[in-house]
């Protein structure tokens, strides 16, 4: 069974660069997610907090995605296979 996020938060795939703002109960991508802020956040201060904490993902564009359901999920895995360079945002 997949993992499911614990807590309404921001979790990052350093992997991807991405940074997703996954609801509670919903169950992350393929790919391993850190949490990095609560849902409180705004995404402008979750952007600085992970290049000020991962400085290996500066230079690099940080992606960011709201993944709210379970077809939020799916939708983001098809299009990471589609085109895993992919540079649309919310």
């Amino acid at each position: 069974m997949a993992e499911v996020a614990d807590e309404t938060a921001y979790y990052l795939n350093s992997a991807l660069s991405t940074v997703a703002l996954i609801a509670k109960g919903i169950r992350f991508p393929a790919g391993q997610w850190i949490w990095v802020a609560d849902g409180t956040a705004t995404p402008a201060s979750v952007e600085h907090l992970v290049l000020d904490l991962f400085p290996a993902l500066r230079g690099r564009r940080l992606r960011t995605r709201l993944l709210l359901t379970d077809f939020d999920v799916e939708e983001f895995e098809v299009a990471e296979r589609r085109d895993p360079l992919s540079r649309r945002r919310f």
